[in-house]
């Protein structure tokens, strides 16, 4: 009797001091394994969100796609949008082989599906923006054009990517006359296209496509603005027509526009409609100070 209650105190004591630290010790060793069973998962998740699937041939795909082509089209746009968006919300750098893995999803979506706009609008943001890709998302939009002929973006994000991207006004031009050509397409294209032509040294180009413009234009307010355009590169489009005689004749580009004028080519300097001054630049261009802007 006394033994045994005597006995109650230490396993009293032993209870009360151990069991604590033998939960803390359970939940510490609970805590690793889980830990690492979740690290498992996420890297087995975070190398699946491509999705083998996805890693097929597109031949293989469309096969196995069967009527279902936009769903699956779906499918893989979302895998693609899932795997930038963990590399995002970790604040990783994307390697190069991600990138390409990006590209190959987008591509494949959008031959599943080429009128499917988000991988297009995705493919100029991240691919753009984000990698520098200009080429392989141009590549993209290029088959937007194709699929989409109701729709001024492909040609409008084409050329703008030349434009502000890599400078280069000529390339930009024909995708910007083209977009504005598009059905809904917004009226300060229709600007940015001739300007670009401008930049471009295609005056010529430039006023065909506004002569056309002005044919199928109905709205005067929009009628007149095009008409005061295209009076200004008409203007511009015959001064460099003498400055081409100018330099036939003297084996030279003129100093200035004035030099038409003292030498006969010109009477006088025609008046920028803009309330500009028209003026040659280095590389034998005529421009004007208005930019063709209203003042």
């Amino acid at each position: 009797m006394n033994a045994t209650s005597a006995s109650r105190p230490g396993s009293s004591l032993l209870g009360s001091s151990w069991k604590p630290a033998i939960v803390l010790l359970a939940g510490f060793f609970a805590f690793f394994a889980l830990t690492g069973k979740a690290y498992q998962i996420r890297g087995k998740y975070v190398t699946e969100t491509v999705s083998e699937f996805g890693q097929l041939p597109i031949n293989g795909i469309q096969a196995a796609s069967l009527e279902f082509k936009g769903v699956v089209s779906d499918y893989l746009f979302f895998k693609t949008i899932t795997y930038m968006g963990l590399k995002l919300a970790e604040d990783e750098k994307p390697t190069t082989e991600d990138w390409d893995t990006i590209h190959e999803m987008l591509v494949k979506a959008t031959d599943l599906d080429p009128r499917f706009w988000d991988p297009y609008v995705f493919a100029e943001m991240m691919l753009v923006w984000n990698a520098g890709r200009i080429d392989e998302a141009n590549a993209l939009l290029e088959k937007a054009i194709q699929s989409r002929p109701d729709d001024y973006r492909p040609c409008y994000y084409i050329g703008f990517n030349y434009l502000y991207f890599e400078k280069n006004a000529e390339k930009a031009a024909p995708y910007l006359r083209e977009a504005a050509k598009r059905p809904n397409a917004p009226t300060y294209i229709r600007g940015l296209a001739s300007r670009v032509s401008i930049y471009a040294g295609e005056l010529g180009v430039g006023i065909i496509f506004l002569e056309d413009l002005i044919h199928e234009t109905q709205n005067p307010k929009t009628l007149a603005y095009f008409k005061k355009r295209l009076t200004a590169m008409k203007m511009m489009f015959d001064l460099e027509k003498k400055v081409r005689e100018y330099k036939e004749k003297y084996g030279k580009t003129p100093e200035s526009l004035d030099e038409l004028v003292t030498t006969g080519f010109i009477q006088k300097l025609p008046t920028d409609p803009y309330g500009g001054k028209f003026v040659l630049l280095k590389n034998g261009h005529v421009y004007t100070t208005s930019k063709l802007v209203e003042k």
